[in-house]
């Protein structure tokens, strides 16, 4: 299934993991339109400042990605109370 970046972002977590738990999509496809979407975008909003696009990928074809409603689906940690080992951490202030 070929689904373009604009027709994904319209699509929330639910629709997401659908897709992926029917296989029509790969959670690394959609971890690289997450990535697609946010260069895209980030140099107006300024909303992504470290970006860990590796570490995404990486997860996203882990053996171990962990089972659940929304899994494969890429997702933002706002920095604020949200820590993630071996990352900076700003507290938002960046």
């Amino acid at each position: 299934m070929a689904l373009d970046i604009i027709e994904l972002s319209t699509m929330d977590a639910t629709a997401q993991a659908e897709l992926v738990q029917r296989k029509e999509l790969t959670a690394l496809e959609l971890v690289d339109a997450a990535i697609a979407r946010i260069e895209r975008i980030n140099p107006t909003l300024n909303a992504v400042i470290t970006p860990l696009y590796e570490d995404a990928r990486a997860a996203a074809v882990a053996p171990d990605l962990p089972d659940g409603p929304f899994r494969g689906v890429p997702f933002l940690l706002k920095d604020l109370g949200a820590m993630q080992k071996g990352q900076p951490y700003y507290l938002a202030l960046r």
